[in-house]
């Protein structure tokens, strides 16, 4: 199920016709995703029921998507839907914006890493 409605997207770019709803959904779903991953934590939609902790799926940093992230993913979508074909000078570069990083800052879980217990790869 997507984070924000397809209406709210279409509103965010200006679209007030149906032709490009299919992939304005697959660019939407790509950038909750993107948003998902970096954050590591589970996101759930407006209105929705977290899993309690003696349910399937509970996760205790899951939260409901907040403003902040909500405008990191109409941003990514944008960005998308404007830039059909990637710029061949920006090619292996995939440092999200500047500003969706900073929407998205408080809400990324900092994992650390026990260097102890990491081999090195030949």
């Amino acid at each position: 199920m997507p984070l924000i409605p397809l209406a709210t997207v279409k509103k965010h770019l200006r679209v007030d016709h149906d032709d490009d709803d299919e992939i304005i959904a697959v660019y939407q779903l790509a950038a909750e995703n993107i948003v998902t991953e970096y954050v590591d934590r589970p996101l759930y939609e407006q209105g929705a029921t977290i899993p309690a902790q003696d349910e399937p799926g509970y996760d205790a940093a899951a939260l409901i998507v907040p403003p902040s992230a909500v405008a990191a993913i109409l941003l990514l979508v944008g960005d998308m839907y404007e830039v059909r074909e990637p710029d061949a000078k920006l090619a292996g570069d995939a440092v999200l914006p500047r500003s969706v990083r900073a929407l998205l800052a408080q809400w990324r879980i900092w994992r650390s890493v026990d260097c102890a217990n990491v081999t090195a790869q030949t």
